[in-house]
């Protein structure tokens, strides 16, 4: 009787740690196929690097300006052509001279792009504290 009381208890135990073993291995393998690159490429993917540029001259001309931290420009060629502005302004620059900023940047860069729409923003602690727009005419 003693016998049987400890073949039931180490029985189960076997076959809990078969099961339990079984499940790691399929785990494994559901982990490599998800984890595996997709070797096909998504059809209609367009690479706009070739329609995106930036001004570097621009660029470092603008962040020259007393009270701005970082400047991040991208003009794109594509749908008619798009000039995004966005400049961080120090902590203590008033809305005003932000405000003046942005419009003094705005005539700027409307001189070397005249034909694209502009989106020039001012940011101060990563929000949106002054801005200038302008829609391209279509033809």
């Amino acid at each position: 009787m003693k016998k049987r009381h400890l073949m039931a208890p180490l029985g189960l135990s076997l076959l809990l740690l078969g099961a339990c073993s079984g499940d790691a291995e399929e785990d494994k393998k559901a982990d490599q196929e998800q984890t595996e690159p997709a070797e096909k490429e998504t059809p209609g993917v367009v690479d706009k690097s070739d329609t995106t540029t930036s001004d570097d001259e621009l660029k470092e001309e603008l962040a020259k300006e007393e009270g701005v931290s970082q400047v991040s420009l991208i003009i794109t060629e594509d749908a008619g052509g798009y000039v995004l502005l966005d400049f961080e302004v120090s902590e203590d620059m008033k809305k005003e001279q932000a405000e003046e900023l942005a419009k003094k940047f705005f005539t700027r860069i409307e001189k070397e792009y005249p034909d694209h729409s502009m989106d020039i923003q001012a940011r101060k602690s990563g929000e949106t504290f002054a801005q200038e727009t302008k829609e391209a005419k279509k033809e």
